[in-house]
């Protein structure tokens, strides 16, 4: 059953993000800013062809301003999580994709965080925790880190149950990862947009058989690969969806243990 008033708060959300008026909403719907009003306070709902302009002039589609039911349990927060993507989506529709993806992270980011402080079960707690601004671990869960620099990290404690020692080549990926080369070679890279082998040997400043070195041991085992379209401009490496994200956590792990103000935090749970 449709919930007006979320519906109402939904409208209003949206006109805000856009930086309208409920008088310029009015004039592009064909209403008058009352009725712009009452639809927001949740008093009354639009009909179905007002509904039609409304969506058309917020860019959203109709089916997600009408999606209001919210339930308790996760699989709701989980739908909720996916609705707003659906909706950035929409309102961004026209607009440059990196652009949607770097600002969809951003969103997702502050709820992540917002479900991850909200474990502490102490609202006092919870604030201190955000304020608090430094690397923590939180709970038996498992192992939680969150910094506001850009680190949030998870592992389940299941997981960790089942590792066992790596094997001689695992290791010789991650020591190339941690040598002075490799971190090089990865802070050189991206993720989205190509890097030529000329352009690696500038930025990175890595000797010529060294770097050819790393790029084979890495692309071998999926931390980086090539892209080879046929524009010249598109043709390089770039971190790998698969392995990459250990090159990543390899530099982060460099980066927590270099913070000065790292702290472990009272409430973990031994």
């Amino acid at each position: 059953m449709l919930d007006q008033k979320l519906f109402g708060e939904k409208l209003r959300n949206h006109r805000k993000k856009l930086g309208m008026t409920q008088e310029e909403v009015a004039e592009k719907v064909g209403v008058s800013p009352q009725a712009v009003s009452k639809w927001e306070s949740g008093d009354c709902l639009p009909d179905c062809f007002n509904l039609k302009v409304i969506s058309d002039v917020y860019n959203i589609s109709a089916d997600v301003l009408l999606e209001t039911e919210s339930d308790g349990d996760i699989e709701a927060v989980a739908s909720k999580i996916e609705q707003l993507g659906t909706e950035f989506i929409w309102a961004t529709a026209n607009g440059d994709r990196n652009n949607l993806h770097q600002e969809l992270g951003e969103d997702l980011w502050k709820m992540w965080k917002g479900i991850y402080f909200a474990e502490t079960g102490n609202r006092k707690i919870q604030e201190e925790s955000k304020n608090q601004g430094n690397l923590r671990i939180i709970g038996s869960y498992g192992t939680k880190i969150w910094d506001d620099q850009g680190v949030a990290c998870v592992i389940k404690s299941s997981l960790i149950k089942q590792l066992s020692p790596f094997d001689s080549n695992t290791i010789e990926v991650m020591q190339a990862l941690c040598s002075e080369e490799g971190q090089k070679l990865i802070l050189a890279l991206s993720c989205d947009v190509p890097t030529s082998k000329q352009a690696l040997i500038e930025k990175a400043n890595i000797e010529t058989s060294r770097l050819n070195e790393l790029l084979l041991l890495f692309a071998e085992n999926r931390v980086i690969e090539f892209v080879a379209e046929n524009r010249s401009e598109n043709r390089g490496y770039l971190i790998c969806g698969h392995c990459g994200i250990a090159a990543y956590m390899v530099l982060t792990a460099m980066y927590v243990l270099n913070k000065k103000n790292c702290t472990v935090s009272q409430y973990f749970i031994g």
